[in-house]
């Protein structure tokens, strides 16, 4: 716990455009948010934290960093992720505003 404790406080949220994530590296383990892109709108459809982080807010970073990129951009956001949609949201509502609704949006 202590060593998981120390990778968290030292985390950094890396935004890779050309994979379409935004990811956290934890020692041996890689927490991320995939995305896809279209135009002038993200859809966040998955985020994934391995089990030995989960519980200790590293999804809510990648998020919250997420957020701010799209709207320092002037991008909209799909949550078609439920986590993303329902419960991250929820708790950060400053980013309702820039959130569109859709599903899956990009598939024909």
């Amino acid at each position: 716990m202590e060593y998981q404790a120390a990778l968290i406080s030292k985390m950094n949220v890396i935004h890779d455009a050309e994979k379409k994530e935004f990811r956290v590296e934890l020692g041996e383990y890689r927490a991320m948010l995939m995305y896809a892109k279209r135009g002038d709108t993200l859809d966040f459809y998955h985020i994934y934290v391995p089990d030995p982080f989960r519980e200790q807010r590293v999804a809510g970073k990648i998020l919250v960093a997420a957020f701010e990129y799209a709207q320092k951009e002037g991008l909209k956001v799909v949550a078609t992720c439920p986590f993303i949609a329902n419960d991250f949201l929820r708790l950060f509502p400053q980013y309702q505003k820039g959130v569109s609704p859709g599903e899956f949006p990009f598939v024909k």
